[in-house]
């Protein structure tokens, strides 16, 4: 079932942005669910990206070894986008073949912007775009 992202606006570059801080919000309100039920296809490595796959990821990434485990014993929680404190990196990137859009963005955790980025792509033409988690990742 195909759930496409409806984006009619001059501005498509914030919009997308505010999709995927929308995303963020969802997981922070406590429906990772429903945010990975928004995700379109899995990523071109085949990765369907369930919570448990989200919250895997996130853990292999920032485990007790890091600095961001070390200095959050309790483990991570995902911020409310207008409740995390700093500021934020949001990249927006249209594919030289026109295919769409790839939108990096900094992940708010623990109340803070973390250095951990999600990328995301928007595949498609205006006003409908398919939503795909490509992946997690720290620069």
């Amino acid at each position: 079932l195909r759930k496409i992202v409806k984006i009619n606006s001059n501005n498509i570059e914030k919009e997308m942005i505010l999709f995927v801080q929308e995303w963020f919000d969802l997981i922070s309100d406590g429906k990772i669910n429903e945010a990975c039920n928004i995700i379109d296809q899995p990523n071109c490595y085949g990765i369907k990206w369930t919570p448990e796959k989200v919250q895997e990821t996130i853990l292999n990434e920032f485990g007790q070894e890091t600095v961001f485990g070390a200095q959050n014993t309790d483990g991570f929680f995902f911020s409310k986008v207008k409740e995390t404190n700093g500021s934020y990196r949001a990249d927006v990137l249209k594919f030289d073949d026109e295919s769409g859009y790839s939108v990096e963005h900094d992940v708010p955790l623990n109340g803070k912007w973390s250095d951990l980025t999600a990328q995301f792509e928007f595949i498609g033409k205006p006003p409908l775009f398919e939503f795909i988690l490509h992946d997690f990742h720290v620069l």
